[in-house]
């Protein structure tokens, strides 16, 4: 194997390996833990355990030994597929869905240190025996639970041969004996999409119910939110769109901060074939955490977490663009940092904002955001979906910020929903080009653009 890629700065990758869902998402004793799942010996999917990283900030992380491998003599002996954590009695314990052939079944693990670096595997795993009988189960695997009415609750994504993607729903008083309460939700009884639906995350905000799945079908795997409420043991969605109009963004998982914030991280898709030869010690990274909020119209959105303002560093522009300007900033792939990029109207109101990168023996790439949504392009390649937002029109494009690293693009509009996507990671970018157009008739509209080099290089 080939001596490791260099990692991003600001999104978490593995040293080698490697890496798919964000798992077990925890804050704990002031740092928030990340479990994910891992391939430590190879950049290919298989032998899955659960890696493990901790971060005061969610930007920079620390990485810690394997949390759970799988055991040969155990009900997880093909791997330790994705799941939840819990906090039951002030000791965190895992769900996590155990792969022992073509079963796989929710499993128990409590934490036997306050670093969160040994667990002990329940001895009555797996938990639940099996998928609920009299239906039709095409799937059955990962968990989200919770608390409420002084019981434990969780949700079991999969899928049903008449139904499309499930929710399965489950109570239990002690983590460890659990009564089926019947389907939570499925794809055909709300016409939504997804033959499966797995990596469920079920929180609340606000008022509303959120319930977000990974959608596994015939098709480009993507993340979609639905929100609605929840009667008798059944969610009702009142509204529903994609997380992220990239190609990569998918098996988000949220926590709740301890300042009541709603924080998700995704992972972000690579696959060996696309890696170069010499970069192909390790696949796959994890989104930023982005923070999550609820329009008036019920949509799910999502804007940078706060703390990556404090990854900022180097500021490397600060100029105001009238309907049209350039930016001297040099963006490579290969830098030791990260960039953000901060456009934001300051007069008259903006329809559209374009931003492109003007490649040095590369394509270009460029951003377009409108009300319409987020559209990534490079060269003549579409790296985002035309999907449009979710919730009433808007009239602006709103703030628009992006950042780059390590040829990772995640795009983020305050009223257009995010992008996150991936460009050559061998280019160098030697100038911003920004337009930004007003509305018909209106007058020129007047940007700020800022961009700062960010955080700090990964060991």
């Amino acid at each position: 194997m080939s001596s490791a890629r260099p990692r991003p700065t600001l999104h978490f990758a593995p040293r080698q390996g490697w890496m798919n869902d964000p798992n077990g998402l925890i804050q704990w004793n002031g740092r928030v833990h990340l479990f994910y799942q891992h391939n430590p010996s190879a950049p290919v999917w298989g032998n899955i355990a659960w890696g493990h990283a901790s971060s005061a900030d969610m930007w920079s992380w620390e990485d810690h030994p394997l949390a759970l491998e799988p055991d040969p003599a155990g009900p997880d002996r093909d791997g330790c597929f994705s799941g939840c954590a819990v906090v039951p009695y002030g000791r965190p314990r895992l769900l996590y869905t155990g792969a022992n052939g073509a079963h796989e079944l929710p499993c128990l693990a409590e934490a036997e240190d306050r670093h969160l670096e040994r667990w002990a595997r329940y001895e009555g795993n797996p938990v639940i025996a099996g998928p609920p009988p009299g239906q039709e189960v095409v799937a059955f695997r990962d968990h989200s639970a919770w608390w409420a009415d002084s019981m434990w609750y969780q949700v079991i994504g999969g899928g049903l041969q008449d139904r499309g993607g499930a929710l399965f729903l489950y109570r239990s008083a002690d983590l460890t004996s659990w009564q089926y309460l019947g389907i939570f939700a499925a794809a055909a009884d709300h016409g939504l999409d997804g033959k499966i639906w797995e990596c469920p995350d079920v929180f609340s905000l606000g008022n509303s119910v959120v319930a977000v799945v990974s959608v596994h079908d015939d098709g480009p795997l993507y993340a979609m939110w639905m929100t609605g409420e929840v009667v008798g043991h059944q969610f009702i969605p009142r509204a529903a769109g994609r997380c992220d109009s990239g190609s990569r963004y998918y098996a988000p998982q949220s926590l709740t901060l301890t300042d009541g914030r709603r924080v998700a991280i995704g992972w972000l898709q690579e696959s060996l074939a696309e890696l170069d030869a010499d970069d192909r010690s390790r696949a796959g990274a994890m989104s930023l955490p982005r923070e999550l909020s609820l329009d008036e119209n019920g949509a799910l959105r999502s804007w940078p977490a706060r703390e990556l303002d404090g990854a900022r560093r180097k500021m490397l522009a600060a100029q105001l663009v009238e309907g049209r300007g350039t930016v001297d900033v040099t963006i490579s792939a290969r830098a030791a940092h990260a960039t953000e990029i901060a456009i934001t109207p300051i007069r008259g109101e903006a329809a559209d904002i374009v931003m492109r990168l003007i490649g040095r023996g590369c394509a270009n790439v460029e951003v377009r955001v409108s009300p319409d949504g987020v559209a990534v392009s490079e060269g003549s390649r579409l790296l985002t979906a035309a999907v449009p937002p979710a919730g009433a029109p808007q009239r602006q494009a709103g703030q628009v910020r992006v950042y780059c690293d390590q040829g990772i693009m995640e795009v983020y509009s305050s009223l257009a929903g995010p992008a996150a996507v991936i460009c050559d990671r061998s280019a160098v970018y030697v100038d911003i080009e920004v337009e930004v157009g007003p509305h018909f008739n209106a007058p020129v509209c007047v940007a700020s653009v800022k961009a700062w080099a960010c955080g700090r290089p990964q060991g």
